[in-house]
């Protein structure tokens, strides 16, 4: 196996790519993505920090390191032109992230182009860990009833629809009813909200798919821990996610906690 370079951002992915690498022998060096990558992803691991817009040292720090495979691990917050200071080759590529109206799916996209031009190649998570795809069925103890899998129905549609436009890719449904939509919030913040909102009868089911055209190298929609604390949190019976372009965080506690809470997680076409 090449050496992978991890690319590492916020959350618990970027720790599991570590720990797989280290679990499996594949040589590893991580560039951590300041301030968002967390402490314990690069305590004890060969690393260098970097701000997103520090084109060059992410070069340099690869390309030192004999890095060959490049993966994007973990969440990154869109930052503002205020919060950029780049270095020369981060002004260089910001000079084509200011042309025309670019989608993030369009940055992904400039930024693996620019990745693999330093003669890198950018492979998915899923590549790397193909075991943290989540697959079609439900995962644990918990299932959908026929009446959740028409609700699914019809969330997929209305979140289909939201991807198309770049503006989220879940909504949560409740008997037929779209109680709320995801934005630039996230699903998280939008999961909040629904305590609010939802009504007597049944409760709430959550639906997130991948958005059409998605760059599934970078931008792959994750569940774990966290996920199932916020479904619980907020009365939400339970989430079905779309196969083939969803990856499951820290597998066997995310099932134990659904099964706990009695929270169905289905992988569905």
């Amino acid at each position: 196996m090449e050496k992978l370079g991890i690319l590492a951002g916020n959350g618990a992915m970027p720790k599991e790519v570590v720990d797989y690498c280290k679990a499996t022998g594949r040589e590893f060096f991580v560039v951590g993505l300041a301030p968002h990558v967390l402490p314990e992803t690069v305590q004890d691991t060969p690393h260098v920090l970097a701000k997103i817009a520090e084109i060059g040292k992410i070069y340099k720090s690869f390309q030192k390191n004999q890095v060959k495979e490049v993966v994007f691990a973990g969440g990154v917050r869109r930052p503002s032109l205020k919060e950029l200071i780049p270095d020369w080759e981060g002004a260089k590529l910001m000079t084509k992230f200011a042309i025309g109206k670019m989608t993030d799916d369009d940055i992904f996209r400039v930024l693996i182009n620019e990745i693999e031009k330093k003669g890198f190649k950018v492979v998915g998570a899923q590549e790397v860990m193909p075991q943290m795809m989540l697959m079609e069925g439900a995962c644990g103890k918990t299932k959908p009833s026929k009446e959740d899998l028409e609700d699914i129905e019809t969330g997929i549609k209305v979140a289909k629809a939201l991807g198309a436009l770049d503006v989220g890719q879940a909504c949560v449904v409740q008997e037929g009813m779209i109680l709320a939509v995801e934005a630039k919030e996230g699903t998280d913040t939008m999961m909040d909200r629904i305590p609010s909102v939802k009504r007597g009868g049944k409760a709430p089911i959550l639906v997130k798919v991948v958005k059409p055209g998605q760059e599934t190298r970078v931008d792959l929609p994750t569940i774990g821990p966290r996920t199932i604390e916020t479904l619980k949190r907020n009365g939400i019976k339970g989430m079905a996610v779309e196969i083939g372009g969803t990856l499951l965080l820290e597998r066997e506690k995310t099932v134990k906690m659904a099964d706990d809470a009695k929270i169905f997680i289905v992988g569905v076409r």
